[in-house]
């Protein structure tokens, strides 16, 4: 199975494996990957790198 990535999307999966290896903090993580806070805190809190349903 495919997956597919939205056109905008600033994350993909092999992007959140490397956040979460990286062992910084979600601030840190933030400036690093150029994405919010709220978002790097996200995939370094979940078990996986998959996104999730919005439905």
């Amino acid at each position: 199975m495919s997956t597919r990535i939205h056109p905008q999307a600033r994350t993909t999966p092999k992007i959140r494996q490397e956040i979460k290896a990286s062992g910084l903090t979600a601030h840190e993580a933030a400036k690093v990957f150029n994405i919010t806070k709220a978002t790097a805190a996200k995939w370094l809190k979940r078990d996986d790198v998959q996104d999730r349903s919005h439905r």
